[in-house]
């Protein structure tokens, strides 16, 4: 199978657009990576992991949130893929920690996009949950800074965060999680009033997605890759006999134990 038969229309923004604008259309598709295009041409990626590492620095505090352009902000000469490649190329790609986006070129033009989330119908997916699922994860208590987590993210590649208060699990925070949460926290304060000391203020318990469904790590992966495929949820939690948290899934968890289906 070739990917222009999987490939989609591209949500895409201009690199002269404000990052405002950007965040929005993320929330408004439920997407977390787009195409950034300059007279029409690709010009690279504007990914969650972008936007959380400028809107959350300490030397962007003193600036209002919507002052921020795309185009301080991309990732350049992303990894493409061609409309003729195979998808198995395509998923190759998506196994990688830090490819979750291939815009489709012909030429110079842009045709399409595929993301991790379109892969999911086209694999057949292999083991349990609890043996896909990815134990690298980072547990927070109730009252620790979203700064603290943010810094784990793009320090330590950390993804997943459990939080807990007084040792009881009480909800999760995704990489969508802290950046609609860092956003929406930049947009409310004025950069006058000592915002240094306000995002020191701001708490997990403010951003984390309470109390998700926890899932059986015995379930056969391939039922859950039904499940995912059709939700906008990103990553779900993995409980042990313990009922505590395991580990975590998400696309790219299932995507490394999947193959293209022959």
């Amino acid at each position: 199978m070739d990917v222009r038969e999987i490939m989609k229309r591209p949500i895409k923004v201009d690199k002269d657009r404000k990052l405002s604008d950007a965040v929005k259309l993320m929330e408004k598709k439920g997407v977390l990576r787009l195409p950034v295009v300059n007279d029409g041409k690709l010009m690279g990626v504007l990914t969650a992991s972008n936007i959380i590492e400028k809107i959350g620095d300490s030397r962007s505090l003193n600036l209002d949130v919507s002052s921020f352009h795309i185009s301080s902000s991309i990732t350049k000469n992303p990894y493409t893929i061609s409309a003729d490649d195979n998808v198995k190329k395509a998923l190759e790609f998506f196994r990688s920690d830090y490819i979750s986006i291939l815009p489709v070129v012909e030429g110079e033009e842009m045709v399409g996009v595929i993301t991790r989330r379109h892969m999911i119908p086209l694999v057949e997916s292999k083991g349990t949950i609890g043996e896909a699922m990815t134990k690298k994860y980072s547990t927070l208590a109730w009252g620790d800074r979203v700064i603290h987590a943010r810094k784990q993210y793009l320090d330590e590649g950390m993804r997943y965060f459990a939080i807990k208060s007084q040792n009881n699990y009480m909800g999760l925070i995704s990489v969508k999680d802290l950046l609609f949460g860092l956003y929406k926290f930049r947009k409310n304060i004025n950069a006058k009033h000592h915002p240094e000391t306000l995002i020191k203020e701001f708490k997990v318990e403010e951003i984390l997605t309470r109390e998700p469904e926890m899932l059986d790590p015995n379930l056969p992966l391939e039922m859950l890759k039904k499940q995912i495929a059709k939700k906008t949820q990103f990553v779900y939690p993995v409980s042990n006999s313990s009922k505590d948290v395991a580990g975590f899934i998400g696309h790219h968890e299932i995507l490394l134990n999947s193959d293209i289906r022959a």
